[in-house]
């Protein structure tokens, strides 16, 4: 247990001690009574130090008071007594305060720098190979290529073998000579006779009819081949077949070496903005102010904006007053808003000089009271607005609204209306 010991030191901060003091065993004894009393010019608080030496407490002992620290509390023992807090128990929770005014919020602090880029992450897995596509159908023929010339005619092949001699007839004899008759047809060829004795010559006989042509030998043994044939032109490519389906993707490669590490990012957006602490408990109530003065009237964040008519063929307008649109009508809460103008948009026709349109309100459905002021109608080829003004006394609520037009000429007349907006602010 640490304690501080009463006798260790007194240290007069920012005083003078008037009693009489002196080494004493313990510590140092000093003659009461002692007062405490700021020297001249002194700017702080005085007071009376305890030193921690890191010793036990003094014994309580009869007749004596002594104050000490133990176990980081200020102790005090009476006459002997066993130390004791000079810290009562907590009492009850006392009521909540009334709550203090709203603070005025305080500077937004500082951006905090952006944190370092983190390391890249690991490369995911290789994904499965894919099933195998099937193949795609075969394309049309392509057209045939023109025929190639004649190859040479090839060498005639040898002869073919004679065939064997008939047997010879026998000799007939040897008739008259007779006349020479017609020549006849000739007969197909007698079998060889024997050789007669000879005889006389006779007359020569007329040139008989040559005999007919003999059967054909049997083919020869074939030739060599000729020369081939000059190649054919190309034929013309064939139309590209359709695209098969796609084949199953090839075995994944080897993972490359890891690229360098690329620069570094672009600073993100600053994060979100943390969530709000615990609320404190609340402070003492102060001391209630004296009440401010009345502020202005409350107006609307921002203007707000109705629109009231769009037509892309303009609007046809009627001599006097007329109500613009058919019903066209809106409610609105002007509780809070303390300005308004009209705006509108004029194409290529307008109306005759003095015409113009307007917005009214009325507070009991019946009765229609002017709101804005006038924006006249009478210049093609704009946008025109009557300007801002002051809302109008008794406008403030939440009532419907209208617009009208005026043509001050001597007949309807079609003019290029095509948008009306009410504004306020």
């Amino acid at each position: 247990m640490k304690s501080y010991l009463l006798a260790g030191m007194l240290s007069l901060l920012s005083g003078t001690s008037w009693a009489q003091c002196a080494n004493g065993n313990p510590g140092t004894n000093c003659g009461g009574p002692l007062s405490v009393q700021p020297q001249s010019g002194n700017n702080t608080q005085s007071a009376i130090t305890l030193v921690d030496l890191g010793l036990p407490a003094l014994a309580p002992a009869a007749g004596q008071y002594t104050l000490s620290i133990a176990s980081g509390v200020l102790v005090e023992s009476d006459n002997g007594n066993s130390y004791h807090s000079l810290v009562g128990s907590q009492g009850p929770q006392g009521p909540a305060g009334p709550t203090g005014p709203q603070g005025s919020a305080g500077a937004t602090g500082a951006t905090g720098s952006a944190g370092a880029v983190g390391p890249p992450g690991t490369a995911g897995a290789t994904g499965a190979i894919g099933p195998q596509g099937s193949v795609g159908a075969v394309g049309p023929p392509g057209t045939a290529g023109a025929t190639g010339a004649p190859g040479s005619v090839g060498a005639a092949g040898p002869p073919g073998t004679p065939g064997a001699t008939g047997a010879v007839g026998p000799q007939g004899s040897v008739g008259p000579i007779g006349p020479a008759g017609a020549t006849g047809a000739t007969g197909a060829i007698g079998p060889q006779g024997s050789v007669g004795a000879a005889g006389p010559p006779g007359a020569a006989g007329a040139m008989g009819a040559t005999g007919a042509v003999g059967p054909q030998g049997s083919v020869g043994a074939a030739g060599p081949p000729g020369t081939a044939g000059a190649t054919g032109a190309t034929g013309a490519i064939g139309p590209q077949g359709s695209v098969g389906a796609a084949g199953p993707p090839g075995t994944a490669g080897a993972t490359g070496a890891v690229g360098p590490t690329g620069a570094a990012g672009a600073v993100g957006a600053a994060g979100a903005t943390g969530a709000t602490g615990p609320t404190g408990l609340p402070g003492a109530a102060g001391a209630q102010g004296a009440q401010g003065p009345q502020g202005p009237p409350g107006t609307t964040a921002a203007p707000l904006d109705y629109s009231f008519f769009y037509a892309a063929g303009g609007y046809t307008a009627s001599v006097g007053t007329m109500e613009v649109g058919s019903f066209d009508r809106d409610q609105i809460d002007m509780s809070n808003a303390t300005s308004v103008r009209l705006i509108l948009t004029i194409a290529g026709a307008a109306l005759p000089s003095g015409s113009y349109a307007q917005a009214e309100y009325t507070p009991d459905g019946t009765n229609w009271y002017a709101l804005s002021e006038e924006a006249p109608v009478t210049t093609p080829d704009g946008i025109y607005s009557s300007g801002w003004s002051g809302l109008p006394s008794g406008a403030n609520g939440d009532y419907a609204v209208r617009i009208i037009g005026f043509n001050a000429g001597t007949v309807a007349a079609h003019f290029g209306l095509r948008q009306l907006h009410l504004q306020f602010k």
